[in-house]
C-alpha cells in the first residue's frame, strides 16, 4: 500500500509576519510580551507562556506553509522545542542535529560551523537515514545571528541529497545578507523586542519578574 502523506494542519497563508510597516498581530503578541531578563530577550520566559507558546508553531510554518516541507531539521539546544511545533503544524517529520557530544545512538554524519556568536566553532552530528534523498527541508530554530550554525546544518541537509528550502527562526538578530542568502523569515526581530516599539511598561515589569501572563 502506498504511504499517505498526513496533510497539514497549518491553514495560514505563506505570507511575511512584516509587510510595509504591518506586523501580523499574532506576531505582536509575541513581540510585546517577550520576557526580558537583565535586559535580554528570554526564549525560555516565551516558551514558558501557554498564551504565547500556542502561537509559535502557526507562526513559525506559516511563510512555508506552501512548500511542501516534508522534514523539519531543528538543531540544538532550543531548535528542537520549535521544531516539533512546526513540524507537526505541517505534517513533516522532524529530524533533530545535536551538538558533539551529546547522547544521539546511530549519528554517523557530523559537520563543523564557521565561528558563531559565542566566538567559536560548533560541531553537529546527525543520523545519515533521518534524510532521504530529495526531501524538502526546513531549519527552525529559536535564534539567528552570525548564521554558522544554520549554515553548518544545511550543509548537512545537503549531504544527505536533500533539499534546503529555507530557515524559519524566533528571534532575527542577523544582518540582511545573511537573511537573504539562508532564506530566513522570522517571528521578531531582536531590535524589535527591545527596542521603542516594545511598550514600556510590559518590558520593564517582565524584566523584573513582578507580572504574570
Amino acid at each position: 500500500m502506498a504511504e499517505r502523506r498526513l496533510r497539514p494542519l497549518c491553514t495560514l497563508r505563506s505570507t511575511p509576519l512584516v509587510t510595509s510597516g504591518a506586523m501580523d498581530p499574532s506576531a505582536a503578541l509575541v513581540r510585546n510580551g517577550f520576557p526580558l531578563v537583565d535586559g535580554h530577550p528570554d526564549v525560555a520566559g516565551v516558551l514558558r507562556r501557554p498564551d504565547l507558546l500556542r502561537l509559535l508553531g502557526p507562526l513559525l510554518a506559516a511563510p512555508f506553509a506552501d512548500k511542501a516541507i516534508s522534514v523539519v531539521c531543528a538543531p540544538e539546544a532550543r531548535g528542537p522545542i520549535l521544531g516539533a511545533l512546526v513540524a507537526a503544524e505541517l505534517g513533516a517529520g522532524l529530524m533533530v542535529v545535536r551538538k558533539d557530544g551529546r547522547n544521539h545512538p546511530g549519528a554517523n554524519r557530523r559537520v563543523e560551523s564557521g565561528v558563531t556568536w559565542r566566538g567559536t566553532t560548533e560541531t553537529f552530528i546527525a543520523r545519515s537515514w533521518d534524510l532521504s534523498a530529495g526531501d524538502r527541508v526546513l531549519v527552525v530554530d529559536d535564534w539567528i545571528t552570525t548564521g554558522n550554525s544554520i549554515r553548518a546544518v544545511r550543509e548537512l541537509i545537503e549531504r544527505a541529497g536533500g533539499v534546503y528550502i529555507g530557515t524559519s527562526v524566533l528571534v532575527d538578530k542577523a544582518d540582511s545578507s545573511t537573511r537573504g542568502e539562508l532564506g530566513v523569515r522570522a517571528v521578531v526581530r531582536f531590535d524589535d523586542i527591545v527596542g521603542p516599539h516594545r511598550p514600556t511598561s510590559v518590558a520593564t515589569d517582565r524584566e523584573h519578574g513582578t507580572t504574570r501572563p
